[in-house]
Parts: C-alpha cells; structure tokens; sequence
C-alpha cells in the first residue's frame, strides 16, 4: 500500500516537472520571439547592437532550455511524448533567404 502511494507521488512529482519544462520552453519561445521583433524594429546602430545581443541571448536560452527538456525525456526513456521542440528554420523564418 505504501509502496504504491510512493509511486503516485513520484509519477504526479515528474508530471509537474514536465509541465514546468514545458511552461520555460513556452516562456522561453516567447522572449525570442520578442527579440527577433525587436531585431526587426531597431532603427539605429546602437538599437540594432542592443537587438543582437538580446537576441543571441534568447537564442541561447531557448536552446539551453530545449536541451534540458530533450535530457529529462531521453532518460525517462519516454521519448514518444515530447512534443516535437525544436529551433529550426521554420522558427527563424525567411533569414536565410
């Protein structure tokens, strides 16, 4: 009986978990959104020098975070549950062309 309680509480503490990394890939999304916008409205060189460093830094955040997710769910060994996350060229949008 014990045993199972302990269970339920590590499946409900691991879900929570898994809901946090989920809200900090959102969260984290969102401000590089914010600074590619910001990229994209800066007028002068100090505005565009601004944009560039806050937008290197949301890169690296979303990448650190997107990283942190792929590592709890690799070794939860529930891969086929992660939603597909990633920074890509569909988030960049037309940069490259």
């Amino acid at each position: 009986m014990l045993k199972g309680r302990s269970e339920k509480l590590a499946a409900k503490q691991l879900k929570s978990e898994r809901e946090r990394l989920i809200d900090e890939v959102r969260v984290a999304e969102a401000e590089w959104r914010h600074a590619h916008a910001q990229f994209d409205a800066a007028l002068g060189v100090d505005q565009v020098d601004y944009a560039i460093y806050l937008l290197e830094a949301a890169e690296q955040k979303l990448d650190m975070t997107l990283r942190h997710a792929r590592k709890l769910w690799h070794d939860e060994r529930a891969a086929q549950h992660l939603p597909e996350l990633r920074l890509d060229a569909a988030m960049l949008g037309s940069e490259g062309a």
